[in-house]
């Protein structure tokens, strides 16, 4: 055998040297196949919010009262349908749906840190809800500083948030939370603190929601500018849940 053959031959790698590298690296990226022993994934519940077009944010409400001098260089198209020129609640934004347990007494465990950008005078998510003990962060993607406080909260006073900065809030009491902002008037994020709260989703642009659940019985609401629009009760099976009928939040807080 010639030397550039023996040395070709000695960089083949060994079936088990293979074997070994292969695995480190679907390891490394995460693709590796789950194992009779991996945990089993959780059940859950899918499902569209409907009627979220007539709720109007108390900010825009307010916003129109008294001197109402808000001017705009847009005017109104002809070829837009009126349907789309009344302001309205942005489902993605405004509306969010939690997962209420049916356990007597029992509390549900802290959720895990939920990130929330603050730009343009608004927040990603404006109405949440949470079990104690969990945490919101607010991050500042502004190019300027922010301002906010938690309404009648000594304990979480005006402090300036820095372009590119978080700023930490912890759920404590259950109730309603209103974090405001002292420099832009139209930034408001009511956050519900319910012991029973056992997973919350935000629906997508057209409506749509999935949250992983165990099994169990659960009353499934819908909470805007910080209070319940709209409610279902439903049991999640080992196979999960999609439920056939929309949750309507349009006419107004549930009984």
């Amino acid at each position: 055998m010639s030397d550039a053959k023996r040395r070709a031959w000695a960089r083949r790698p060994t079936p088990a040297v293979y074997a070994a590298t292969v695995l480190v690296w679907t390891l490394a990226s995460g693709t590796l196949l789950a194992g009779p022993y991996a945990a089993a994934p959780s059940s859950g519940v899918k499902g569209r919010v409907a009627g979220w077009e007539k709720l109007v944010p108390q900010v825009y409400a307010d916003a129109a009262k008294g001197d109402s001098h808000h001017y705009t260089w847009r005017e109104p198209s002809p070829t837009v349908k009126q349907e789309f020129r009344r302001l309205s609640a942005d489902v993605a934004r405004d509306l969010c749906v939690v997962a209420i347990g049916g356990g007597a007494g029992a509390a549900a465990p802290p959720h895990e840190p939920l990130s929330v950008k603050v730009t343009g005078g608004r927040a990603s998510h404006s109405t949440i809800v949470l079990s104690p003990g969990s945490r919101l962060s607010f991050k500042n993607v502004d190019p300027f500083s922010h301002a906010l406080y938690e309404v009648g909260n000594p304990q979480w006073v005006p402090s300036q948030i820095a372009a590119g900065s978080t700023r930490e809030w912890a759920a404590s009491a259950p109730g309603l939370h209103q974090i405001r902002d002292q420099l832009f008037p139209s930034f408001v994020v009511y956050v519900v603190v319910d012991p029973a709260a056992v997973e919350l989703a935000f629906p997508d642009h057209e409506g749509s929601f999935a949250m992983a659940l165990p099994q169990g019985e659960y009353a499934i609401k819908a909470y805007f500018d910080g209070k319940p629009v709209g409610k279902n009760s439903v049991h999640v099976g080992e196979r999960g849940l999609e439920m056939k009928e929309p949750l309507a939040v349009g006419g107004g807080e549930p009984k």
